[in-house]
């Protein structure tokens, strides 16, 4: 996380001591991110608390204006299963038939996922299954929202022991296990919209928190080095709509500027 290999080392068993190392070496990314994503963070929504019903709105806002921007071919990933389907709820009526929703729990994630390559211009929701080992190369997928930092929950019992374990040993278990396992799985998020060399899209992160807590910088450290607009809602939707017109993805008809 960050450019440190400690986090993952420790999880792996490889926390060896120095006179041990032979070789840590971080390749470079094959991408050219700053001209293929654009990392937008709006800065004006409510944060993702479990008693601020104002967040599952602006996801939902959010959802619909960017399928606008962008004539659908989104994913969206959440870190609960409650919050998904709340969303879904929220924006079917707002959609209208007008792109296909797909919805993690309404097929297995392959049938889901030849679907969405299928469709061209989907709408796909899925939850932790779908942070990693997703390949939609092309233009099928061009919008990433990604609904709020993936943070685990501690009273989770695995979680928990680990905390407890990091905390018998007089650390911190937020900033030793909680803050690098978020950042690595953010990382693996973000990842899923840009496979090839041609392709192209925008990652929203509906998260203020990773730019207005300490911590945030961290987990900002560890992602690709896209162009990135961090501002109000409405900044971020006018970026991801001029970064689409520049790259030729059409915003769906009728759709308002």
């Amino acid at each position: 996380a960050g450019g440190d290999f400690g986090f993952l080392e420790q999880r792996v068993g490889l926390d060896l001591p120095p006179s041990r190392v032979r070789a840590r070496e971080i390749h470079a990314s094959p991408f050219d991110f700053p001209a293929q994503c654009l990392f937008g963070i709006p800065t004006d929504l409510p944060e993702p608390r479990d008693d601020e019903p104002g967040h599952d709105a602006a996801v939902a806002r959010v959802l619909v204006e960017l399928a606008h921007a962008s004539d659908g071919g989104m994913f969206v990933l959440f870190t609960s299963h409650g919050a998904l389907r709340r969303a879904a709820e929220a924006v079917r009526g707002a959609i209208g038939g007008r792109w296909p929703l797909l919805v993690q729990g309404d097929g297995q994630r392959d049938q889901l996922l030849r679907r969405f390559r299928e469709a061209g211009s989907a709408i796909l929701l899925g939850t932790d299954s779908f942070w990693e080992g997703v390949d939609v190369p092309g233009r099928a997928l061009r919008v990433l929202i990604l609904a709020k930092l993936p943070f685990k929950v501690p009273s989770e019992p695995l979680t928990a022991a680990r905390l407890e374990r990091l905390e018998a040993r007089g650390l911190n278990g937020f900033t030793h296990y909680l803050v690098p396992n978020a950042a690595l799985k953010l990382k693996q998020g973000f990842g899923r919209l840009i496979r090839r060399t041609s392709d192209v899209g925008a990652v929203v992160l509906l998260d203020r928190r990773i730019v207005t807590k300490r911590y945030g910088r961290l987990i900002l450290e560890g992602l690709p080095p896209a162009s990135r607009v961090v501002g109000s809602w409405d900044d971020v939707r006018r970026a991801c709509e001029e970064f689409f017109a520049g790259h030729g993805i059409e915003a769906a008809m009728g759709a308002k500027g």
